[in-house]
């Protein structure tokens, strides 16, 4: 009998070049097993051995952080019998992982391995099952992506009602501040965000998600930090405007070229084209919604700027407990690298924003703007698209990046403007003390009928002043001058 089982292994080696054979009893999706966080799994395959000896083999996790071998590890194969071992598996945190083989004999095809037990050498079978574990989507998860979606469009809804089309028109008749900012957003925030993934080897989700985050659209928080800045905010509004409507091509256009054909070009996931677009068309949508609104119904695009006011106020509270509770994950997720990334992106792109600001002749004003609009992006864009367009777990991995540079991008806005806001206190408080010392030394000069009249001029004016470069926006901040 062994010398039958003996001269069939030896005819199948001949032929086949392997005398062993190894199949999954069950099909897996897409050649890979997926898993949720925490499931628990029963894998089954038949091996052969085609040979007179008995052999031992094991299944091994390439990463035990990702899923664990909890049960049937170890399984005896007797040579010419086919076994079907069953091995259990459990998902433990979100990633990629893949099972492999390994026998206690050499086998033809089998490689080597550094794994050694009982004084025995081990040899790796080339037959892998690759794993994906996904978050766990429990009813929390739900409620806050879904917050976040609804919240992203009423925002834009409001950036719609809140958009002067008139001034949006008249920023435009000198189109290089503006053409300039958007060259800034989507040439050098897209090159910035890859350039920095590339140089960190961030891993491809991580990269994915920075990179996608250098491609989105500018954030309407620039037009406040813009206004507590006294820079051009019809400037800013227009940009923020602008870019967001642009995105709607432009970012499929460099997902689908560096995105796709560089980060992901050794991942075997399928990004869909159609998803993204769909994505994009649903969050711009409402842009152009707001703008009806603010046109035909007023009143209604009042309103909807004071709710904006409560849903902001209501999701901070979401975020703050319920979406830090779903999401303690990315907590996990964060390494010094991907901070490290996350604080680069919006830092260079302040500068870059400035210095091609600063090129294009740009008064001071035009600087701080574009610098701001350039730096700040919309993470919410970038979230949702992620969320919407990746498969699992690469879009809960790959919005690591843009909520590390959520964290980061203030921090450095805040601190100008609480000095710039100081300064302003400081000098107005010097400019009353030295108004009050010069009437006073009027007074006892006798110069008491001398009549001291005050007028404003608008930072507008000064500008023109200054470099001769007419006045864009409008701002409530006056200087005080004497007459």
């Amino acid at each position: 009998m062994n010398c039958v089982i003996f001269l069939v292994g030896f005819l199948l080696q001949r032929v086949n070049g392997q005398n062993w054979e190894l199949k999954f009893m069950e099909p897996h999706e897409g050649g890979n097993l997926l898993l949720s966080e925490g499931e628990e799994r029963i894998v089954t395959y038949n091996i052969t051995v085609h040979s007179s000896e008995s052999s031992s083999i094991y299944m091994i996790s390439t990463n035990t952080k990702v899923v664990d071998i909890i049960g049937g590890i170890n399984h005896s194969v007797t040579g010419g019998v086919s076994v079907i071992p069953n091995v259990t598996v459990r998902g433990i945190f979100l990633g990629r992982a893949s099972l492999t083989f390994q026998v206690n004999r050499k086998l033809n095809g089998t490689v080597s391995s550094t794994r050694t037990k009982g004084g025995n050498s081990w040899y790796e079978l080339p037959v892998v099952l690759d794993v994906v574990v996904k978050k766990y989507e429990g009813v929390l998860n739900k409620i806050f992506q879904g917050s976040v979606i609804v919240l992203v469009c009423v925002a834009n809804i409001a950036m719609g009602c809140k958009t002067d089309v008139q001034v949006v028109k008249t920023t435009l008749r000198t189109p290089i501040a503006p053409l300039t900012g958007l060259a800034s957003q989507f040439i050098l925030m897209p090159l910035i965000s890859f350039t920095v993934g590339y140089l960190l080897q961030l891993t491809p989700p991580m990269a994915f998600g920075l990179f996608a985050m250098g491609c989105s659209p500018g954030g309407a928080a620039s037009n406040v930090y813009t206004y507590f800045l006294d820079g051009n905010v019809s400037l800013s509004v227009t940009m923020t405007f602008v870019s967001t409507i642009a995105s709607l091509a432009l970012i499929p256009l460099w997902l689908f070229t560096l995105g796709i054909h560089v980060i992901y070009r050794t991942e075997t996931v399928t990004i869909p084209f159609v998803n993204i677009v769909i994505s994009l068309v649903g969050l711009i949508v409402p842009v152009g919604i707001g703008i009806v609104i603010q046109k035909k119904l007023p009143k209604v695009a009042e309103f909807l700027l004071k709710l904006l006011r409560v849903v902001a106020v209501i999701f901070c509270i979401l975020v703050f407990t319920i979406g830090i509770y779903a999401n303690l994950y990315i907590f996990r997720l964060m390494t010094p690298l991907n901070l490290l990334a996350g604080a680069l992106l919006p830092y260079i792109g302040f500068i870059f924003g400035a210095v091609m600001a600063f090129a294009t002749r740009r008064n001071k004003r035009d600087i701080l703007t574009i610098a701001i609009e350039t730096g700040i992006q919309n993470s919410g864009v970038a979230i949702v698209l992620l969320q919407m367009s990746l498969p699992h777990p690469d879009s809960d991995i790959a919005i690591v990046s843009p909520v590390n540079c959520s964290l980061f991008t203030p921090i450095p806005v805040v601190i100008a403007i609480i000095i710039h806001v100081i300064r302003k206190k400081w000098f107005r408080k010097d400019e009353v003390k030295d108004t009050k010392q010069e009437v006073g030394s009027g007074n006892e000069d006798g110069d008491q009928n001398v009549p001291v009249t005050y007028h404003y001029k608008s930072r507008e004016a000064e500008e023109e002043e200054e470099d001769g470069e007419h006045g864009e926006g409008t701002n409530g901040h006056h200087l005080l001058k004497k007459s």
